[in-house]
């Protein structure tokens, strides 16, 4: 999956944060294919013209887009996508239901990180999946979880290279 724009709260298209923020997420088969199933139902619509916003003051540019997921109605609008505050209030209901602690959908970044690193994935294959220019920033936050795995690298390493 490509990442080369974000919906700003202002309901807003723009570029990433960051350079590093433009990239291809690998993802896991489990998503690759919600989205395969997802796209059957709204894979048949049109494209939707929306602006895009430049990092550059005043510049903007058409673009024409297909979303996977498609609302009738958001915020009393008829749109072609989720709003930052639609999927926000569709969130929060999903974890009221699912009875859990209050977190918000960006939460799920690091509970991401999290099941990675403790799967084994190099923190370098995390940042850039996540759009940190390195490897240093996964350190920096998840430095925690990378310690709490030295006795499975020891045993890793033992019978790799045993």
């Amino acid at each position: 999956m490509n990442v080369r724009r974000n919906l700003t709260i202002l309901d807003m298209f723009g570029p990433p944060k960051t350079n590093a923020g433009i990239r291809t997420v690998t993802l896991l088969q489990p998503a690759l294919e919600a989205l395969k199933e997802q796209y059957k139902l709204t894979g048949h619509h049109r494209k939707s013209e929306i602006t895009f916003y430049h990092r550059e003051y005043g510049r903007t540019e058409k673009q024409k887009l297909h979303f996977v997921f498609m609302p009738r109605v958001c915020n009393g609008k008829q749109k072609p996508y989720y709003s930052v505050s639609s999927l926000g209030a569709r969130w929060n209901a999903a974890v009221k239901r699912a009875g859990i602690r209050r977190r918000n959908p960006y939460h799920t970044r690091h509970t991401f990180a999290c099941w990675l690193l403790t799967a084994g994935a190099n923190p370098a294959f995390i940042a850039s999946q996540m759009g940190h220019e390195t490897a240093q920033m996964v350190y920096e936050i998840y430095g925690m979880w990378i310690d709490d795995m030295n006795d499975e690298q020891v045993a890793m390493l033992n019978a790799r290279l045993s």
